[in-house]
């Protein structure tokens, strides 16, 4: 459920804007081929809900939810703006998940 979870988390990432940058989505078909997701994750993703996905996503190991703030942070960066409510976001995902701070 953690590769469901991480792929719906960086769409909605992806989205927060109120667009769909090329950028976004090749940073989002990277982490799926090195997840090794498939069609069938892909769509098991969809009947996630918000509060499975943030439970499965909270309970990761330390090291994993360092690649999850990285990936997020990639998406947010990707086509160059970052705007209020990516920044917003970013931060609201770092406390809900209790992503690590990594200097």
């Amino acid at each position: 459920m953690e590769k469901q979870s991480l792929y719906q988390l960086l769409c909605a990432a992806m989205i927060v804007d109120g667009q769909k940058d090329p950028r976004e989505m090749a940073i989002i078909n990277e982490v799926k081929r090195l997840t090794g997701m498939t069609a069938a994750d892909l769509e098991a993703s969809r009947k996630l809900t918000e509060p499975a996905m943030a439970s499965c996503l909270r309970n990761m190991e330390v090291f994993k939810k360092m690649y999850v703030g990285k990936f997020i942070a990639q998406i947010v960066l990707a086509d160059g703006v970052v705007t209020d409510i990516e920044e917003k976001f970013f931060f609201y995902l770092h406390d809900k998940l209790g992503l690590p701070n990594i200097d």
